[in-house]
Formats: structure tokens, sequence, C-alpha cells
């Protein structure tokens, strides 16, 4: 993959998050590829894939993935992200209907001709269930 094979990878990936279009989403994906996150561990292929988004999807309808430029060295690109949404369900637990999360994190993505090999997202889980109140933390 070229530097500018993977920036189109990242453009669409960017137009499909824009969306909320979880099927244009998957498909970016490879049909082995890997997807890694603090949330759900490791999951292999495109269906597991695709339960991810839409997981996320379905707890925060409003959600919004946001990044500027990644650091690109082919056949990886790295970046910062932001994200926001808006709890309307269950997300790992119950949680507090309208919660409002923000969030960053950092994603590695591995890239092929067919798309996305593997891609690994870190960030803070533990807190964001504390900010749904899915996770109580009592006070020292």
């Amino acid at each position: 993959m070229t530097r500018d094979e993977i920036d189109r990878q990242l453009s669409l990936q960017k137009e499909a998050f824009a969306i909320r279009d979880v099927e244009a989403l998957t498909a970016l994906h490879t049909p082995e590829g890997t997807f890694e996150s603090p949330a759900y561990g490791l999951v292999t292929g495109r269906i597991a894939i695709r339960e991810v988004y839409k997981y996320w999807y379905t707890a925060f309808p409003d959600l919004l993935l946001t990044w500027g430029s990644a650091l690109i060295d082919p056949p990886r690109a790295s970046y910062l992200w932001s994200f926001t949404g808006t709890t309307t369900g269950p997300f790992f637990g119950e949680t507090k209907v309208g919660s409002k999360i923000a969030m960053t994190g950092a994603t590695e993505s591995l890239y092929g001709p067919e798309g996305i090999i593997a891609i690994r997202h870190v960030f803070d889980f533990s807190g964001t269930l504390m900010r749904t109140g899915v996770l109580k933390v009592k006070p020292a």
C-alpha cells in the first residue's frame, strides 16, 4: 500500500463515520481482518467487526468519531481521535440514558490491497463506563 492509497482508505473511513454507516465501515475491513479495543478485546472477521460497529451505534446513535491528520508509514497509519455521543440504551450494562460522552483515543491500522487488515484502538474504557453510569466508583 502506498501513502496515497492509505490516505484514500482513511478518507473513506472518515466519510463512513460522518454518515454513521455501519455497512460502509465494515466493508473497509478485509474478510479476515481483526479489530482490537479495550471494550471488545480482539475480534476477527467482518461479521464480528460489523457487530462492534453496530453495538456502538445502537448505544450512541449520534456517535461522532473524528480525527485530523494521520501519521502514515506504509502499510500502517496512526491517528488520535475524538469521540462524542449520547447514550440511548444499554452499553456494557445499564446506562444513564442521555449521558453525554466525550473521549479521546488513538488508533493504529495495518492496510493491505483489500483494506484494513488490523485495527487497534486505545482509550480510557473504565472512564467511559463511569461517565455512562455503568461503573460505580465509591469516594475514598
